[in-house]
């Protein structure tokens, strides 16, 4: 019934005579190949992709000859080209050999004459010559039939070649090629829609079935005038329906059929939905991204932080203990111990020959290190006055009650050493886990992405992708634009500097139930050991805490202020108190802060509103220590003759420690301190005074008549009264008056001293700073600049009054007569007028060079 629906025979015959002029290709290719062969020494098939065939020969494709399906996976069929030289397991011999065993047993005569493997599509060419008097087609069907049953009676071997043969039928099968194949390694990849181009008239739907139904299940054919296309049910049909058929000829000659894979263009259900749903799947999308990097990178970011803090206390001696440090650290310590041990004799050898005795061979080779331990020493001893003070504070700590401290001093003091050093250095049981913070240097960020380096850098936190930053903006704002909305993968610095001191939260946490962890588990085995009535019972994690202080970390923020440096980061410090209150609270972590800058306790006190901190004052250190540390650093037995210049440094270490390093240069006691005091007026005039400074500008309070005034009272007297300054034109302003003062507190010209919490005293803030001071007014021209300045400030603050006083006598004569405000407000005018003319008289005074007026408006100190 099938042949009746063909409108005409169907001429099945192999390509032996060429046929000329169709319309679309040559099919001349044997005669073209014989053209380009002339002169060729290779002609092979993996060459010219045609293969050539002789009377008594017959080409077969065998499918399946590798053993796993390349096709499928167009990854593995570029993995496929690249073979190590080694694993040349299925190279052509072997599988030539593969191939003549499943064929066998043929006619004798019968050998393979050609075989062109295609490793892409896993299958293979396969050229027999067979004995004259064999039929063709018996030779074929006897390959076939051997073929069956040679793989049958491999599959059946045992049970598990049996198993796989019957869950992955995968064994090979033989078909005749009808056409002239093309052997091609173009970028063409198997897949099971084929296009089948025609030169000459076309085929018809049934025509094209009955041609390809053989090699597989077909789906669907959509026949055409001039291309008809066929999607076969799996990749493997396509494959060998295209190496078989393609370049046949049918109806004499007429038509020839050139067949190629068609790419099937598959739909992503997920680029679909993002690309018709914007406004909801990209923000799902971004959610689980978000979510997905937090899964990952948080863990190892909490351990990171983690680690730095157990690991910060360790001293590189204590690291060398470890088992694993000692496998790597052992065998390069001996090479380089090795090394320099033929050096120094080579060394030693060189300069004995030459009569010269080796640099460091004297008596005194020993005493670099004895300096040191000396130094060392040395040091210590100028703390001997803070040993109370240090004790205290490991006091407190193993209290383990509130410990949230406060280490206050002015800057130069030593506080860093006396809290890292002193007292939690010196005990084993507390610089096992350490984290300090450098604060100044986040509050010092100069952009978005530099803070956050800065924080992660200072908590250990990583990896940290600043890039991100940048990129999620723009992505952001596109988002923005396409869908309307925010796609929130873009945050501020506020919350990513706040989400990092979470994480360090989680982290320290994680320390300290570890550490709970561990207890648990020692005291468990201990009662495995013991009876019932005998065992011990197991506290609680917060009791364990309690009594085990040594057990939680000690957090120390170094350095924290009031304010930062640039003011788009002022939110670090409250941040900072906010995050160190909250350890605190929850009994995870000791907190110590140290501050110069006593105005920061107002923050800490806004974080910690019902709690009264623990704090340590740190003041300059005596002058008989001062003296004994200099003596003790440059060997000597009397500072007799350096007592007038250890005078004005008075007990501030950062400024002893200069002094000694301009005297080992060279510098006489005297020249030293004279620069020394030089180089401070120097900054005082150029910060303090300069009123085109614009260095911490959001701290810029004061004004140069104001600190020009506290200089001259602080040259005349030790403190400062401020009840009695308050009273002064240019401090009367409360509230203005102490922001004024603490800022110059903050930047260590001047110190606060407070009486039950109360501020009554004023006093320099540096030592150095008051000869520094004497030096600034005894220049006289800086006392006309300066001096000439503060008195116009002065007759600015009059004028000011009196203007004030000009509009209400406006006003008051608009509302009627006022006899007895009118007189009291004209008594004011005529007194502030006779300030203004007092005030420019003395300015006359000191532009003509008189003597100074030491008097500062009649109050005494």
């Amino acid at each position: 019934m099938l042949v009746q629906t063909v409108r005409r025979p169907i001429a099945w015959r192999p390509l032996l005579h060429p046929v000329r002029h169709f319309r679309f290709y040559s099919t001349d290719i044997e005669k073209l190949k014989k053209v380009s062969d002339t002169n060729e020494s290779d002609n092979s098939a993996s060459t010219t992709g045609v293969i050539d065939r002789k009377h008594s020969e017959v080409l077969l494709y065998y499918d399946h000859v590798y053993p796993f399906t390349l096709s499928r996976n167009r990854l593995a069929q570029y993995l496929s080209r690249f073979t190590l030289p080694w694993s040349r397991k299925y190279d052509d011999e072997k599988l030539k050999e593969k191939v003549w065993t499943l064929s066998s047993p043929l006619p004798t005569g019968s050998r393979i004459t050609e075989f062109v493997p295609l490793k892409r599509d896993c299958g293979a060419f396969v050229k027999f010559r067979y004995p004259p008097e064999v039929d063709v087609r018996k030779f074929i069907d006897d390959i076939r039939e051997n073929v069956r049953k040679n793989d049958e009676a491999r599959a059946n071997a045992n049970f598990v070649t049996k198993f796989f043969s019957t869950v992955w039928s995968t064994y090979p099968k033989v078909f005749s090629v009808k056409g002239v194949p093309w052997i091609e390694d173009l970028r063409r990849f198997p897949s099971p829609k084929i296009s089948v181009k025609f030169e000459g008239d076309p085929l018809t739907e049934e025509e094209l079935y009955v041609l390809f139904r053989r090699y597989g299940l077909i789906n669907d054919i959509q026949p055409g005038p001039t291309e008809a296309f066929i999607y076969f049910h799996n990749i493997t049909a396509a494959v060998c329906a295209k190496h078989c058929i393609t370049g046949m000829l049918l109806d004499g000659g007429k038509t020839v059929l050139h067949i190629q894979f068609v790419p099937i263009q598959r739909n992503n259900f997920l680029v679909n939905v993002i690309s018709n749903h914007t406004r909801i799947a990209i923000p799902i999308l971004f959610a689980l991204l978000a979510t997905f990097a937090v899964l990952i990178f948080d863990p190892i970011r909490e351990w990171f932080i983690e680690y730095k803090i157990v690991h910060s206390g360790k001293t590189f001696e204590q690291i060398k203990q470890n088992r694993w440090f000692k496998y790597l650290y052992v065998p390069y310590k001996t090479i380089v111990d090795w090394t320099y041990s033929g050096y120094d004799y080579l060394d030693h050898q060189i300069h004995e020959v030459a009569g010269v005795k080796p640099e460091g061979d004297d008596d005194d080779s020993s005493s670099d290190g004895q300096s040191v331990r000396n130094l060392q020493k040395e040091s210590s001893m100028f703390w001997i006055e803070r040993y109370e003070k240090s004790k205290q504070l490991q006091l407190w700590i193993m209290e383990n009650a509130n410990t949230f401290i406060v280490v206050k001093g002015p800057q130069g003091s030593g506080k860093e050493e006396f809290v890292l050093e002193h007292s939690l250095g010196s005990d084993d049981r507390l610089n096992k886990k350490v984290l300090v913070l450098e604060c100044d240097k986040l509050g010092k960020s100069r952009s978005d992405t530099n803070l956050i380096d800065t924080t992660a850098s200072q908590l250990g936190y990583f990896p940290v992708f600043t890039w991100t930053n940048t990129v999620s903006r723009f992505v952001d704002l596109g988002v923005q634009g396409l869908t309307g909305q925010k796609s929130g993968l873009s945050e501020s610095k506020e919350t990513q500097i706040k989400n990092m001191f979470l994480l360090a939260t989680q982290a320290i946490r994680k320390i300290t139930s570890s550490e709970y962890k561990k207890y648990v588990k020692s005291v468990e085995r201990r009662n495995n050991r013991l009876k019932d009535d005998e065992k011990i019972e197991v506290l609680r994690e917060e009791e364990f805490l309690q009594q085990r202080p040594e057990s939680k970390p000690i957090i120390v923020l170094n350095k924290f202020a009031r304010r930062a440096d640039v003011l788009a980061n002022d939110f670090v410090y409250p941040l900072l108190a906010d995050w160190a209150s909250g350890l605190v609270q929850n009994n995870v972590a000791h907190v110590i802060i140290l501050t110069a800058d006593i105005g920061s306790l107002l923050i800490l006190t806004d974080a910690l509103p019902n709690q009264v901190f623990k704090d340590i004052s740190l003041s300059d250190a005596s002058m008989a220590s001062s003296k004994q540390y200099v003596c003790d650093v440059l060997k000597i037995k009397d500072t007799g003759p350096l007592d007038s210049c250890l005078a004005p440094l008075g007990g501030r270490m950062l400024d002893l420690q200069s002094f000694i390093r301009r005297l080992k240069s060279g510098e006489s006691p005297q020249q030293a301190i004279n620069e020394m005091i030089t180089q401070a007026a120097e900054l005082i005039t150029t910060f303090f005074l300069s009123s085109h400074h614009r260095f911490g500008a959001g701290d810029r309070t004061w004004n140069a008549a104001q600190v020009w005034l506290i200089m001259k009272l602080l040259t005349q007297c030790e403190t400062i009264s401020f009840s009695e300054l308050v009273k002064l034109p240019l401090f009367k302003a409360s509230k203005e008056t102490m922001e004024t003062l603490t800022t110059l507190e903050k930047y260590d010209l001047i110190s606060l001293q407070r009486d039950k919490g109360v501020l009554s005293k004023i006093s320099t803030g540096r030592p150095l700073f008051k000869a520094a001071f004497e030096n600034i007014i005894s220049d006289k021209r800086i006392w006309k600049l300066y001096e000439t300045d503060y008195i116009g400030a002065l007759i600015a603050v009059e004028v000011t009054k009196i203007q004030k006083m000009e509009d209400e006598l406006e006003k008051i004569y608009k509302i009627g007569k006022v006899d007895g405000r009118i007189d009291y407000l004209a008594r004011k005018i005529e007194a502030s007028n006779a300030k203004i003319l007092d005030y420019e008289k003395k300015a006359a005074d000191v532009v003509a060079g008189d003597s100074k007026n030491s008097s500062f408006l009649g109050i005494k100190f």
